[in-house]
């Protein structure tokens, strides 16, 4: 963690990280992950639901920055 912290390319990457932990937190606080009682869920693309589909752009998020900062920014090669 100190050497990802010592240079901007990390700094970035933990940040990335970071909202994007916030943001999860925002969307489950706002209720977004819940289909109210009575309802139907929210589907994208006729099949996907609305917290599977949070889930998927969470992990792609983390997903993009753990390719991206360790292919390219990686400071140990």
């Amino acid at each position: 963690m100190r050497e990802m912290a010592g240079h901007t390319a990390g700094r970035i990457f933990l940040a990335v990280l970071a909202l994007s932990v916030i943001a999860m937190l925002v969307v489950v606080g706002m209720g977004y992950m819940e289909t109210p009682e009575g309802t139907d869920p929210v589907l994208f693309f006729g099949w996907i639901t609305a917290p599977l589909a949070i889930g998927v752009v969470f992990v792609l998020v983390w997903l993009i920055a753990y390719l991206a900062y360790f292919f390219k920014y990686w400071p140990y090669r």
